[in-house]
């Protein structure tokens, strides 16, 4: 299957969007993660993901990163640094309408005019 970087970007705020906190939301985390890693043609913005995914949801993150195997390079990248703000404008999210169309799937920020 061949993406394109923004294709990923594009499926992981789509997953972002479905989390309902259940017990399948950590299989989807592991299965879109591991999907990613098999990508070639461009580098996975792995570490801005799991910022993201840390930011949005830390309980899921932690769970995703207890089930990762030790020493593993996903395990490892699961525990870099990034700042939150830092990633979002590596995957294209400079402004908050941005960030929430990606989130939320819709600007909630209307003007107060609109009516």
């Amino acid at each position: 299957m061949k993406e394109d970087r923004q294709t990923l970007v594009d499926e992981f705020f789509a997953m972002i969007r479905r989390l309902n906190r259940t017990g399948s939301d950590i299989i989807n985390v592991r299965e879109f993660f591991w999907r990613s890693s098999e990508s070639r043609g461009f580098v996975p913005p792995t570490v801005e993901f799991m910022t993201v995914l840390k930011t949005y949801n830390a309980v899921l993150f932690h769970e995703f990163r207890k089930s990762l195997v030790p020493n593993t390079s996903m395990h490892i990248l699961a525990n870099v640094h990034m700042e939150a703000g830092e990633a979002l404008i590596s995957l294209g999210i400079t402004s908050l309408e941005e960030l929430e169309l990606a989130v939320k799937g819709k600007i909630m920020t209307k003007s107060a005019s609109a009516g």
